[in-house]
This record gives C-alpha cells, sequence and structure tokens, in this order.
C-alpha cells in the first residue's frame, strides 16, 4: 500500500478543496441532484457549506469507470471534508438539544417543589380551619342557648369565619415566601424573542432555524413560524406591557424569582419541547447527506 507523507497529504486535501468549489455554479444544482438527496437536506447542505463538496464528489463518481474498484485520493479527501462537516453539525445540534433538556429538567424539579409546597400549605390550612370552625363553632352553639351569651356566641361564630380566611390568605404566601434554588437556567427561549442574543446557539443551528423550511408555501422561517404558533396558543401577546412582563419570566435566568410560578413553568417547558423538536429535524437530514455520500461495499470488495 502507498504510503502518503503528511505534507503531501495536506497539500492533496487543500487541492481537493480547491476543486470541489471549482464546480460552476449552474451545474452545481446538477451534481448534487445524482446524490438524490431530499429538499431539506439540500437545504441543509448549504447551510453547512458541503453543497460543493457534493457537487464535486458526484461528479467524481460519474466519470469513474464502471465496475472500477478501490477509491482515489481526492474521493476520500471529499469523503472526510463532508462527513467532519456533517458530524460538527451533528454535534452543535446534540450540545442545543442537551441544553434544553437541561433546562427543563430544571423546570421538572422546580415544578416539584412548588407543587409539594402547595399542598403542604393546603393540608395545614384544612387542619387548622377544621380545627378552628368545630371547636369555635361549638362554642359559639353553646352560647346560643342564653340570651345572655348569645352576643358572645354571634361573636365568636364571626371570628371563626374571619380566622379561617386569614389562614387562607396565610397558605397563599407561604407557597411564595421560602426559599427557592438559586439556580441559573440556560435561557434557550430569549433568542427567539431578542435574535441578537444567540450565542448559546452554534451558528449553523441558529442559521437552520432562520431558514425557510423546503416543504410548504409559507416563506416565514422556522423561528418565526415557532413564534406564530405561540401567539396562537396564547402564550404570549405583542405591545403589551403585560406581555413583556409574561416574556421576562419566560426566558428569565433567575430561577428564585417568585412570580415563576406554576402555569409559567409549564408554558416555558412547552415552548422549550417545541424548539427541540425543531432542531432535532435537523439531525434526521444530516443523516441523509451522510448516507449518501457513503463509500459503497463495491469498491472494496472481498479479496
Amino acid at each position: 500500500m502507498m504510503r502518503i507523507e503528511k505534507g503531501q497529504g495536506q497539500k492533496a486535501l487543500a487541492f481537493c478543496a480547491l476543486l470541489s468549489l471549482s464546480v460552476p455554479r449552474g451545474g452545481l444544482a446538477q451534481e448534487v441532484d445524482r446524490l438524490k438527496l431530499s429538499p431539506p437536506a439540500l437545504q441543509a447542505a448549504r447551510i453547512i457549506a458541503v453543497e460543493p463538496l457534493l457537487a464535486r464528489l458526484s461528479s467524481v463518481n460519474a466519470a469513474r469507470e464502471p465496475g472500477a474498484a478501490g477509491i482515489s485520493l481526492e474521493e476520500l479527501s471529499l469523503h472526510q471534508q463532508i462527513t467532519e462537516a456533517v458530524m460538527i453539525a451533528s454535534l452543535d445540534v446534540d450540545s442545543v438539544v442537551d441544553q434544553i433538556d437541561n433546562e427543563r429538567a430544571q423546570i421538572v424539579e422546580l415544578q416539584s417543589i412548588l407543587l409539594a409546597r402547595r399542598q403542604r400549605a393546603i393540608g395545614t390550612t384544612n387542619f387548622a380551619t377544621l380545627a378552628l370552625s368545630t371547636g369555635l363553632g361549638a362554642v359559639s352553639g353553646v352560647l346560643q342557648f342564653s340570651d345572655t351569651t348569645k352576643g358572645a356566641g354571634n361573636i365568636i361564630g364571626f371570628a371563626a369565619g374571619g380566622l379561617s380566611t386569614l389562614l387562607s390568605f396565610r397558605s397563599l404566601r407561604q407557597q411564595h415566601s421560602e426559599g427557592r434554588p438559586e439556580w441559573v437556567l440556560p435561557n434557550m427561549l430569549a433568542p427567539f424573542f431578542e435574535p441578537q442574543e444567540h450565542s448559546l446557539y452554534p451558528a449553523d443551528t441558529w442559521t437552520y432555524l432562520n431558514s425557510a423550511p423546503t416543504v410548504g408555501s409559507s416563506q416565514a422561517t422556522r423561528r418565526e413560524q415557532l413564534l406564530a404558533q405561540w401567539r396562537r396558543a396564547g402564550r404570549f401577546r405583542l405591545d403589551s406591557s403585560q406581555s413583556n412582563s409574561k416574556l421576562a419570566l419566560l426566558t428569565g435566568t433567575n430561577a428564585t424569582d417568585k412570580k415563576l410560578n406554576m402555569d409559567l413553568l409549564s408554558e416555558r417547558a412547552a415552548m422549550l419541547a417545541d424548539v427541540r423538536n425543531e432542531v432535532s429535524a435537523l439531525k434526521q437530514v444530516l443523516a441523509e447527506i451522510l448516507s449518501s455520500v457513503r463509500v459503497s461495499r463495491e469498491k472494496f470488495p472481498p479479496p
């Protein structure tokens, strides 16, 4: 087997890269069409900048002699460049999905904490209310038998009702007064409302989210379609001070904020799930690209 020196290999890679970019733009789509990629896969190939490499590889494969075994240095270089680009993009998707899953896990844990406190507060209030209403009600009933103590009985009856109401308010305050875990959530929703703050998303993944799907007649980008979906679901409204306050909570990072209640946490988790599904769709088309350039076993027949 011929041994390729490191310097020669680097020169060959650079030479093949130039060749891959030398395909005329007019014939680029025609060359890539030979790989029979779906429109979403072609779009992803443009986003991760492997469309010229795919076109060159298609051209090289078309020029091969029928039945020829083995693989040329240029083909090997093209396969390597395409595979590396696809794998990097795929790992970027994995990193985004992991951050979303981390944020959703923190939301679920915070919901569990708030629910436990709510149930404890409600249980304490119910017990205290029952004890007060039973005890004071009995005293009030006894006092009603005498005209001289009838007024005192009425006062005690009113007092029992007032104390029960105060206990109910106290239980509501208990749900918010205790300390919360000092988490810093990843804030994966904020870039959808403030596009300039998209550092949490890798460049290729963010470009994908800001591109329009190839399927369907809508020209809106994936990010815009998600925003429209959330507006239709009533998760936020435009040009509203109340909506701005809600968005600040939905995209905030401070888990100790006492305004972050169960309902807001549920909405935040649902929106994150929508983003996760949209980002994960990129993995499918990346797999399609990788599958289209897989080296056939026919090129390496068994000895």
